[in-house]
C-alpha cells in the first residue's frame, strides 16, 4: 500500500475533530482511499484501536501484512457473530478509552440481511455505540459508502442514514480531499 502514497488536503480538520466522547460518519467513494485514510488516522493516534470490519477488506490487508497498526484489536463477522461482538467492545471500551472504527454500516446492513427488521437493529446498534463512546472518552469513526440525495445520505440499497447533530460527517472525495459537512 506505501506505493500508492496518498496525501489527503484537509487532514488537519478531521484530526481536529477525533477527541475524546466524539462521533463521526466518514462517507466514501473509494474503499482504497478509506483504507489509506484509517491508515494515517490510526498511525497518528495514541490511543488503542478497536476495528469493527464488516466489509473485510481492512481485515484482508491486515491479515496479508501489508498494514500492521500498533495496538489494533481486530473484529470481523468472520471470527463471530455481531451480538458477540459488542459485548467484548463495551468491555474494553469501560476499561480504558479508544478509538474505535465501525467499518461499515454497508457491512452491517448485508450482515443483518436476513433479519426482517435490520433497519431498526442497525440504527439501534450504531446509537448504542454512540452511547458507550460519550461515556468512556473514545472517538468512533463509522465508515459508510453513501451518496447524498436531496440533502440526505443514502445508501446504495437504498436506506437514509439517520443523522444526529452531534456526530460530525466527513466526505473522502476526489480520492483525497476530505470535506466537513456543516
Amino acid at each position: 500500500m506505501d506505493k500508492n502514497h496518498t496525501t489527503f488536503e484537509n487532514f488537519q480538520l478531521l484530526e481536529e475533530c477525533l477527541i475524546p466522547s466524539s462521533s463521526n460518519l466518514l462517507f466514501y467513494e473509494n474503499a482504497f482511499s478509506k483504507i489509506k485514510l484509517v491508515q494515517k488516522i490510526t498511525s497518528e493516534q495514541t490511543l488503542p484501536v478497536l476495528y469493527i470490519d464488516l466489509d473485510f477488506l481492512f481485515s484482508g490487508y491486515v491479515k496479508s501484512k501489508l498494514l500492521t497498526i500498533s495496538n489494533l484489536t481486530l473484529f470481523t463477522t468472520l471470527d463471530s457473530k455481531i451480538n458477540e461482538i459488542l459485548p467484548k467492545i463495551f468491555t474494553k471500551l469501560t476499561i480504558e478509552p479508544h478509538l474505535v472504527i465501525f467499518d461499515s454500516i454497508n457491512g452491517l446492513y448485508n450482515t443483518l440481511s436476513n433479519d426482517a427488521d435490520s433497519g431498526r437493529l442497525v440504527n439501534a446498534i450504531l446509537m448504542l455505540l454512540v452511547r458507550n463512546i460519550s461515556f468512556s472518552k473514545s472517538i468512533l469513526i463509522i465508515s459508510a459508502l453513501a451518496g447524498k440525495k436531496e440533502n440526505d445520505w443514502i445508501l446504495p440499497n437504498g436506506r437514509q442514514i439517520l443523522e444526529n447533530q452531534e456526530i460530525k460527517k466527513f466526505t473522502i472525495s476526489d480520492r483525497s480531499k476530505i470535506t466537513l459537512e456543516k
